[in-house]
C-alpha cells in the first residue's frame, strides 16, 4: 500500500512537471537529432560539464540512439564528425547503431571534415555523406607504429631486467629491444590484416560496395574533397551548416524542428522515468572496467578509479537483491597479476549468485581479458584487442640514473630476495628463477581459468595463449569469445538472463558510483604508492599487462 501511494504521488509530480514544460515552451516538437561527434568518448559512465550536441560518453551515446530507433517522432539524424577520436570497437558499434536508424525507416546524414579512417567508417553508414569542400578524407590504409624506448633507457642509465611467459607477450620489448621481435610482427601482422577486413566489409555494407571494392578505396587515398566525390566516397561537398539545412529540406520540415543531442536524451529519459518506476528498484547494473589494473590511490585529474573502488562495487554488487544482472564493460590492458585476480575473484562471485555479462571493449587485453572471463556470455567487438594471455615479471634498474644524478645509496639487508625491492641493484641469477616460477605459477592459473571459461581443453587453451594479441574476430573463431557484439547485444543479453524482454527499457546503474567529495578528499591524501604507469619503481612485480597503446591509422 505505501509503495502503491509512493509511486502514485512520483506520477502525479513527473505529471506536472510535463504540463509546466509544455506551457513555457521548453518541450517543443522535434523530428531531427543533432549530434556532433568531437573528441574522444569516455566507456566510463557519464560525469562532469557537457556540450549540447555531444554525448558525455560512449554508453550514453549508444542508449540515445537506440532511442531515436524506436521514437516515431524523429524522421531523421544529422552527425558532425568534427575530429572524433573513437576507438575501432566504438566505431564498428556505432555504425551498427547509425545503420539501425536507416534500417527503422530514419534518415541519416554526416558531414565530414578533414576526415579520419575511423569517422569515413562511421560516415558510411549514412544515406549522404557530405564533405566539407575544404576538407579531405585522411585515408591511406593502415598501420601501427611501436615506440622503443631502450637506447632512450640506456642513456638515462635505467636498465630494464624482465622475464616473460609465452613467446608472443611483447610486453617488455618496448624496453629491451630496439625493433618487433618475428613473433611480435607476425601477430600484429594478422590484426592489421584481420581489423582492415572488418572495416572494408563495414564500409561495405553502409556503401552497397563489394568488400574488394571497399579494401581498394582504403588503401588508394588519401583523397582530396573533388577526388573523393570522383570516387563515389561521399556523395556531395558543402559545409555542415548547409548539409544540415538540406536534411531539412529533403524532410520537408522545418528547420525549428531540430533537436540538439544532450536535449533529446534528457526528454526521453524524463519520458521513460515513470515506466522504470514499476521495476521497484530493480535494474541491471553495469560495471565499467576502464584503464590499467594498478593499486593505490587515483592521483589527482586521473580519468579513471583505482581498482579498490570496482572491487568494493562487485563486492556490493554480489549482496545486493535489486541488481538482477550484472554487465561488465571491460576496456583494460590489464596490469597487476594481483589485481586482475582479485577482481576476477569478485566478478566471479557476483556471477554465482546472478547473471554476468562481459562486453569488451577497444581493448580487453591480458588482465583486462582475465578479468572478462568472468563473464558468460563473453562478447568483444571484430576489432577488440583481446588475448594477449601471458606474464611479464621484472623491474627497472636505476643505478645509472642515481650515478649519473650524483646520488648514492647504501643498505642493511637480511634475506635471500631482497635484491628485488631494489631499485639501485641489479637482479640475481637466483632472484630471476625465482621471478620466473612466480610468472609461470600466474600463467599457469591463467591457462587453468581459460581452459575453464572457456570449455577448451589444455592443449587447446595453451596454443591460443602464449602471450599473443588477437583481434575480436580472431577471438571468436578460436573460441576466446562467446561472440562478436557491442553495449547493445552486452544488454540485451542481460535483460534475457534476468528474465525481461531484451527491448524493455530496463533501469541501468552505472559503477563505480560517484564518491562524496570527502572520501575521495581522503584517499588522495592517503599516504599510498600513485598508480604506476608504466611501474618505475625498483620492486620487481608480476604483470599481466600489455602496455603497448596501439593505434591503428
Amino acid at each position: 500500500m505505501v509503495w502503491r501511494l509512493w509511486l502514485g504521488i512520483r506520477l502525479a509530480l513527473h505529471y506536472v512537471g510535463e504540463v509546466v514544460q509544455w506551457l513555457t515552451g521548453r518541450k517543443r516538437p522535434y523530428a531531427v537529432v543533432q549530434l556532433t561527434l568531437r573528441g574522444p568518448l569516455s566507456e566510463g559512465p557519464s560525469s562532469g560539464f557537457w556540450s549540447v550536441r555531444r554525448p558525455q560518453s560512449f554508453f550514453e551515446l549508444v542508449t540515445t540512439l537506440q532511442w531515436a530507433r524506436e521514437d516515431n517522432r524523429v524522421k531523421g539524424v544529422f552527425v558532425h564528425c568534427d575530429q572524433a577520436e573513437l576507438g575501432w570497437a566504438q566505431v564498428l558499434e556505432l555504425q551498427r547503431s547509425l545503420l539501425a536508424l536507416r534500417k527503422a525507416g530514419k534518415r541519416v546524414h554526416v558531414a565530414l571534415g578533414q576526415a579520419t579512417l575511423a569517422e569515413y567508417v562511421v560516415a558510411s553508414a549514412a544515406e549522404k555523406i557530405v564533405l566539407s569542400p575544404a576538407g579531405g578524407l585522411d585515408i591511406a590504409g593502415l598501420s601501427t607504429e611501436v615506440w622503443f624506448l631502450t637506447r632512450a633507457l640506456e642513456k638515462l642509465g635505467i636498465r630494464p631486467e624482465f622475464v616473460q611467459v609465452g613467446e608472443y607477450k611483447s610486453a617488455a620489448e618496448i624496453f629491451t629491444r630496439t625493433e618487433m621481435s618475428a613473433a611480435h610482427r607476425e601477430a600484429i601482422q594478422a590484426i592489421v590484416n584481420d581489423l582492415l577486413r572488418q572495416l572494408a566489409e563495414a564500409v561495405a555494407r553502409g556503401r552497397g560496395w563489394t568488400v574488394e571494392q571497399a579494401v581498394e578505396m582504403i588503401e588508394g587515398g588519401p583523397y582530396d574533397p573533388e577526388s573523393a566525390v570522383t570516387a563515389g566516397l561521399v556523395d556531395a561537398l558543402a559545409d555542415p551548416v548547409i548539409a544540415e539545412r538540406e536534411l531539412h529540406q529533403e524532410l520537408e520540415l522545418d528547420s525549428s524542428l531540430a533537436i540538439d543531442f544532450q536535449t533529446y536524451n534528457r526528454r526521453k529519459s524524463r519520458a521513460l522515468r515513470p515506466a522504470s518506476w514499476r521495476f521497484g528498484g530493480e535494474h541491471i547494473a553495469v560495471v565499467h572496467v576502464v584503464g590499467a589494473l594498478f593499486d593505490g590511490p587515483a592521483p589527482p585529474g586521473a580519468p579513471v578509479p583505482p581498482p579498490v573502488w570496482l572491487l568494493r562495487d562487485l563486492q556490493q554488487l554480489a549482496e545486493d537483491p535489486r541488481a538482477k544482472a550484472v554487465v561488465l564493460r571491460v576496456v583494460s590492458p590489464g596490469g597487476s597479476a594481483l589485481w586482475s585476480d582479485r577482481l576476477w575473484q569478485a566478478a566471479t562471485l557476483v556471477a554465482t549468485r546472478k547473471p554476468v555479462v562481459a562486453s569488451c571493449g577497444d581493448v580487453a587485453a591480458s588482465g583486462g581479458y582475465y578479468l572478462a572471463l568472468a563473464g558468460r556470455p563473453l562478447f568483444a567487438e571484430a576489432s577488440t584487442l583481446t588475448g594477449s594471455i601471458g606474464v611479464v615479471a621484472g623491474k627497472f634498474v636505476l643505478r645509472g640514473l642515481l650515478e649519473h644524478l650524483g646520488i648514492d645509496t647504501d643498505r642493511v639487508a637480511r634475506g635471500k630476495y631482497t635484491g628485488l625491492s631494489s631499485s639501485s641493484m641489479h637482479l640475481t641469477e637466483e632472484e630471476r628463477a625465482l621471478l620466473q616460477r612466480n610468472a609461470e605459477r600466474f600463467y599457469a592459473r591463467f591457462l587453468e581459468l581459460v581452459s575453464a571459461a572457456r570449455d577448451l581443453d589444455t592443449t587447446a587453451a595453451r596454443e591460443v595463449a602464449r602471450g599473443r594479441v588477437w583481434s575480436g574476430a580472431a577471438a571468436a573463431q578460436n573460441g576466446l569469445v562467446d561472440g562478436l557484439g557491442g553495449l547493445e547485444e552486452a544488454l540485451a543479453s542481460a535483460k534475457l538472463l534476468a528474465g525481461w524482454e531484451p527491448l524493455e527499457h530496463v533501469p541501468v546503474v552505472h559503477y563505480p558510483r560517484p564518491r562524496p567529495l570527502w572520501q575521495t578528499l581522503a584517499e588522495q591524501l592517503r599516504p599510498e604508492r600513485p598508480i604506476p604507469l608504466p611501474p618505475t619503481t625498483g620492486v620487481a612485480g608480476v604483470w599481466a599487462w600489455l602496455p603497448i597503446p596501439y593505434k591503428f591509422r
